[in-house]
């Protein structure tokens, strides 16, 4: 099986897991009875369609997807694949495949209507004791990380956009316990046949609902045909939900920034104009 050559540029830093990885998708393929297809070319996960089934293995250090397995298991199908096996040890897990997989972003389907539909179900909250980590201790983290890397970036942008960033993290609610989703837009939402829509690939925390907004947000805008008003659509439609307008725009932008800067500490010009742009909306 041949390995993406976008996978193998990611994880170059993990020498030890790609040469593993074919000797993991065999032992995977044997105990699951799989028969694998040719993988999807994705740098972040090794993907593998089998028939209904996709086989993926994370990296050891891909930190965000450390409990996809458990924000699957919770969503147990609603509105999400279904979680079919796992093997934590190997970071591998078999999850329903989406057929035809068309993502919602490349359909004419209104995303926001799609995305409505399947939020208020995605949307939980979580008890005591839980695997997941807390947005509270991220956003501690990135409180103190996004201003290191921007002094060592050499300031790339206007210290009030860094200031307004810093804010947010700051007045983190430490008590709000929903399971969130760093990650959710119109790339991670897939046409099925289970469901019309189904989400996959969840990068879960537990905190305020407003984090549910990011993703959204930066991918509005980085559209080819972004506009301030589609992020407030965005923006409006959240609302509707019950989320605090204001505060899915702050997360919009701190959280942009701080998955802005690449493994090497470069600041990435697109994820810069992201968070203007979202808090100009």
């Amino acid at each position: 099986m041949q390995i993406p050559l976008s996978l193998r540029g990611t994880w170059l830093h993990e020498p030890d897991w790609l040469r593993e990885l074919p000797d993991l998708v065999g032992e995977c393929a044997a105990r699951w009875d799989l028969e694998l297809e040719e993988p999807v070319d994705t740098p972040h996960s090794l993907v593998v369609p089998a028939g209904s089934a996709v086989l993926k293995l994370n990296a050891p250090s891909h930190a965000e997807a450390d409990h996809e397995g458990d924000a699957l298991a919770r969503w147990d199908g609603n509105g999400a694949v279904r979680l079919l096996a796992r093997d934590d040890a190997q970071r591998a897990l078999l999850i329903e495949r989406c057929i035809p997989g068309t993502r919602l972003w490349d359909t004419d389907v209104d995303a926001a209507a799609v995305i409505m539909e399947l939020l208020p179900r995605l949307s939980l909250e979580i008890e005591k004791p839980h695997p997941f980590r807390l947005l509270a201790d991220e956003a501690d983290r990135w409180a103190e990380e996004v201003p290191m890397r921007y002094e060592l970036g050499g300031q790339p942008f206007e210290r009030s956009l860094l200031d307004f960033a810093v804010e947010v993290f700051r007045s983190v609610k430490r008590t709000e316990a929903s399971l969130v989703n760093q990650d959710l837009h119109g790339g991670n939402v897939l046409m099925a046949e289970r469901e019309p829509w189904l989400v996959i690939d969840p990068k879960q925390l537990i905190g305020e609902r407003e984090l549910d907004g990011v993703g959204l947000l930066r991918n509005a805008a980085t559209a080819s045909d972004s506009s301030p008003r589609e992020m407030r659509r965005w923006l409006d439609a959240l609302a509707s939900l019950g989320l605090h307008r204001e505060r899915v725009r702050g997360w919009g932008v701190a959280h942009t920034l701080a998955w802005a800067c690449d493994d090497q500490g470069r600041w990435r010009e697109w994820s810069i104009a992201a968070a203007r742009a979202i808090r100009a909306a």
